[in-house]
């Protein structure tokens, strides 16, 4: 920037000698106080008479008399088309203009102000953004020069509005809620730990990062190669290709093994004997069936079918990288259906369905293994003609094996119209429903009206065979509680519009076999309690067992139906008082109720539900049963740790911070 020279006249007379000889610039006629700009220039104004000072020293002139050069201000290194800051009008080397009027008639001794030259600026914002205090909960380094530009712009602007600043960072002191005029209200309810003594890491996920710079405000060059790496390096489950093999080949023999010793006449103790004879594990009928396999086969394309029609709860919502989805559930009508279908094939056509079904149990179990893994192998094809964007990031590894087991797609369509995933999830439901049903039916004797009172009006006969029904006290006990817990996921089945297996699990065998011996699981322990009665078992216990069963009911779908209104609305007038903890993400995490006290208190009331019946095998204990609900435990202790992990990742210091206002996962003092 070239230095500015102001004259002054010393005499009058002196000046009009040499006013035609020096016309003065645009430069040197702008006002003082404010930065000339060369795009507006503005007409010079008459010349003023040439001071003795002007005259050159080679002239016989005395040398001119110069002021100390002043410093020059940090807001003069601005642009031209800056205004000039309040800095410089308050300079030492500028005079009030009070004083202007005065100096003209005065002695004027020439000024020379130089100015350094321009050093490289640095945006205001980010200096202001440098020196403001850290705050205590999210401590912002000076690597966060991006993010700071873009919320001091945002607060910039609404200031310049006259409203008030609104908090774009997540606010762990204050929860927003939505008023009557639409704006937003704070109330003092969420979940800050900013007097915690722990102390946690503001790194965040992949999506934080992206605002992530270096010291100079450049972003590391590096950086996306390292991001992309440790995506793959970290998103892995199960051990890769060794994990998933291990599962596919050891988790259906293990259920096939249990159920076959505890099914059909020659294993009514249900105990791991090996037979003298090994024929029946050579034997092909041992493992199909034809009929059972056509029954399987309708079965399943007959929910399919129904899945197609719209005739269920229909819920939509907008997930951050799929954008819109909309699900329609339909497990009420599908089990409604396929009651019906072995009503009208028992007492229409009189085909013995319930006593093949029966007898073809373990058939039923292979090939509801086979079609998983059949299934699971076509979807693994069909995702080679999907962009690998809609992928599931877990399994992008490259692993054939590991991307197979977990599933490549989350929720594949059909003709862009049938869910997959759910239509596996109702035939699963569906079939354990009718297992129960059918144990419940056969343990329940009606009595036959006698032909003297066939004439009877129908509430006499109502009422004549509910005095003379007669039943097993254990086994409908049993299984009317898993019939209850199967009712309950179908009918609340939209409460899986947020969970963990319809929004992030894939869709691959690791998810289609467990849908798949889901039923046979399930009702391995009430088909034992049926085989042997059981009347042995006081009332005590059986009212025990039944409460210890709904307790685990209620904990389950109160925690479930409070995260599915919260995050269909999660502004709504009702959440107004519920403690949450904000995340980076743009999500609150519920630390309200049972999920204040547990990570995942549905999952426990899952296992409480489970576990309710195992208090029977005290009067007959046998292994089976008992593995199998062991199993089932095992497998949500798992899901369990594989959401934390998940959700660790996600959230990153958000989480930290949640598991430490929330430390137990499953059971509170213990896990």
């Amino acid at each position: 920037m070239e230095g500015r020279r102001a004259t002054r006249g010393v005499a009058p007379a002196a000046a009009a000698s040499v006013a035609a000889a020096v016309v003065p610039g645009p430069a040197e006629v702008a006002k003082r106080g404010r930065k000339s700009t060369a795009r507006n220039r503005t007409p010079s104004p008459p010349p003023r008479k040439a001071s003795p000072a002007r005259k050159s020293p080679g002239r016989g002139r005395p040398p001119k008399a110069t002021s100390p050069a002043r410093r020059a201000s940090p807001a003069r290194k601005a642009s031209p088309a800056r205004k000039a800051s309040p800095a410089r009008k308050a300079s030492p080397g500028r005079k009030p203009a009070a004083a202007k009027v005065a100096v003209k008639e005065a002695v004027v001794t020439t000024t020379t102000t130089k100015v350094s030259p321009e050093e490289p600026r640095r945006s205001a914002r980010i200096r202001i953004s440098e020196q403001r205090d850290k705050s205590p909960v999210l401590k912002k380094t000076l690597r966060d020069k991006q993010l700071s530009v873009i919320l001091d712009d945002a607060a910039e602007e609404l200031s310049k509005k006259g409203s008030p600043a609104k908090s774009l960072t997540p606010n762990t002191s204050q929860r927003s809620v939505v008023t009557s005029t639409g704006g937003r209200a704070t109330a003092s309810r969420s979940v800050s730990v900013a007097n915690d003594s722990q102390e946690f890491s503001d790194h965040e996920d992949i999506e934080f990062q992206s605002f992530r710079r270096d010291d100079n405000g450049v972003r590391e060059k590096s950086y996306a190669r390292r991001s992309a790496s440790k995506q793959l390096q970290d998103l892995r489950e199960f051990g890769g290709n060794l994990g998933a093999a291990a599962v596919l080949l050891l988790v259906p023999a293990f259920i096939f093994f249990i159920n076959h010793f505890c099914s059909g006449a020659a294993h009514r103790d249900c105990s791991f004997k090996l037979p003298t004879n090994l024929d029946e594990f050579k034997a092909i009928s041992t493992y199909f069936n034809r009929e059972v396999a056509v029954i399987f086969l309708l079965f399943t394309w007959a929910i399919a079918l129904i899945s197609t029609i719209p005739i269920g709860k229909a819920v939509k919502i907008v997930d951050e990288i799929r954008g819109q989805q909309s699900y329609v559930f339909t497990g009420l009508s599908c089990a409604a259906f396929t009651g019906l279908a072995v009503f009208v094939a028992e007492y229409c056509y009189k085909y013995p369905l319930i006593s093949t079904i029966s007898k073809g149990y373990n058939q039923l179990l292979v090939i509801s293994l086979v079609h998983a893994l059949i299934t699971a192998l076509l979807a693994f094809v069909k995702s080679r003609y999907v962009p690998q964007t809609a992928w599931n990031p877990y399994a992008k590894s490259g692993r054939i094996l590991s991307d197979f087991f977990l599933g490549r797609e989350i929720n594949p369509l059909s003709f862009n119209t049938i869910n997959l995933k759910l239509v596996h999830y109702h035939i699963s439901l569906t079939l354990a429903l009718l297992f129960n049903s059918i144990i419940l039916y056969r343990n329940v004797h009606f009595p036959t009206l006698p032909t003297s009172e066939t004439d009877l009006p129908l509430l006499d006969k109502l009422t004549f065979i509910a005095r003379n029904t007669e039943f097993e006290p254990t086994p409908v006990l049993a299984a009317s509680l898993t019939i209850l817990y199967l009712l309950d996921l179908l009918a609340y089945e939209h409460h899986l519009t947020h969970s963990f297996d319809l929004q992030s699990e894939g869709f691959g065998a690791q998810l289609l076999l467990r849908y798949a011996v889901f039923p046979f699981t399930l009702t391995l322990l009430p088909k034992y309690i049926a085989a042997h009665k059981l009347p042995e078992v006081p009332v005590w216990a059986l009212a025990a067992v039944a409460a210890l069963a709904l307790l685990g009911l209620a904990i389950k779908r109160s925690a479930n139906r409070l995260k599915h209104q919260y995050r269909l609305n999660p502004l709504g007038e009702k959440f107004i008082d519920l403690e949450t903890l904000p995340t980076f993400q743009g999500r609150r995490l519920l630390v309200a109720k049972a999920w204040g006290r547990l990570r995942q208190p549905n999952y426990a009331g899952d296992i409480l539900q489970s576990v309710a019946l195992l208090p029977l095998l005290y009067w007959r204990f046998a292994w089976p049963p008992l593995l199998s609900v062991l199993f089932t435990v095992a497998l949500l202790v798992h899901r369990a740790a594989r959401l934390n992990e998940r959700n660790a990742k996600k959230y990153n210091s958000a989480w930290q911070r949640y598991c430490a206002s929330v430390p137990y996962a499953l059971v509170p003092k213990v896990f």
